[in-house]
């Protein structure tokens, strides 16, 4: 009798084709100068990017909270190692920190409008206002902060983006109104 249990042979060998191709890097980068330099860049990127697949792979009850919650696990370490092996590790707090966390937060709550409404039209229109507007608006803010504070006279002009996604928005959610009361009529 077959068993409705998920079997644990995907996982396996998406995490063996993963784990060989890391030996493969660390092996290629040992070999031309005895160390590991290059070579942490895409390890750091493979291990977020199985940490977020992962969880598809081998959970099928819960994909898109686990593929959530190792995409929350690795994004800010691979950034901290990056900031740390690029030489100059001061742009992490200020800038991909905060930048960081509101795109983990705005697909927090991306997830949660996905998981609780059923209308396509609502979820885009919370889609667009998500990333179009709130993101780009702190994203915006964020990086205009550190420019002032590198002295960079910058202007980071946004509005365009954001006025034309918050239209999206409300043609959206329009759209969804519409189609929600004609279904109930």
């Amino acid at each position: 009798m077959p068993s409705n249990q998920p079997s644990a042979r995907p996982l396996i060998i998406f995490s063996s084709i993963f784990l060989g191709l890391i030996s493969i890097l660390c092996i290629i980068n040992y070999s031309i100068s005895q160390t590991l330099s290059w070579s942490l860049y895409p390890i750091g990127a493979l291990i977020m990017i199985w940490a977020t697949f992962a969880p598809i792979v081998g959970l099928p009850n819960f994909k898109l909270i686990g593929s959530f919650i190792g995409l929350c696990l690795t994004l800010i370490p691979f950034l901290y190692m990056v900031a740390n092996l690029s030489g100059d590790g001061e742009w992490f707090v200020p800038l991909a920190f905060p930048l960081a966390l509101c795109f983990l937060g705005a697909l927090g709550v991306c997830f949660a409008f996905l998981s609780r409404w059923k209308n396509k039209w609502y979820n885009a229109s919370a889609i667009f206002f998500l990333f179009g507007v709130v993101l780009n608006y702190a994203a915006g803010e964020i990086i205009r902060h550190y420019l002032l504070n590198q002295n960079i006279q910058e202007q980071i002009i946004n509005r365009s983006t954001i006025f034309s996604c918050l239209l999206a928005t409300f043609l959206l959610a329009l759209i969804g109104y519409q189609r929600r009361t004609k279904s109930l009529s």
